[in-house]
């Protein structure tokens, strides 16, 4: 091999290890952008509304930490090994949203939304 050649595959390989952290954190729900609850007609102006989150952390080893939170105010929080998968039900006042998943080292992912309309 020459030293081109190991240059590039070093670089590829950090550009797809980088890429790969990257998408380690999976935020299901809600969806980036929408207002929820999904309804026709639309529910209109809410004061509060309970909202379903969901996401998923797939990092081989562990143990890991992931904390998950609305707003900046974690919610929730955990150790994994290799995977984890969360759901929950949070009271959210009425308005705009962001739901975000920190993994530390294995990722972080953040949503915005909005409660009414």
């Amino acid at each position: 091999m020459t030293r081109k050649t190991i240059a590039f595959s070093l670089v590829a390989f950090s550009l797809s290890a980088t890429l790969a952290a990257a998408q380690n954190v999976t935020i299901v729900y809600p969806v980036d952008g929408e207002t929820y609850p999904k309804s026709d007609p639309a529910p209109g102006g809410l004061s509060s509304s309970y909202f379903t989150s969901s996401f998923s952390v797939t990092c081989p080893g562990g143990p890991y930490p992931v904390e998950w939170g609305f707003d900046g105010t974690p919610v929730g929080q955990a150790e994994f090994y290799d995977m984890i998968s969360a759901q929950q039900v949070w009271k959210l006042p009425g308005g705009g949203h962001e739901f975000y998943v920190d993994a530390g080292r294995c990722g972080r992912d953040r949503v915005k939304f909005a409660v009414g309309n």
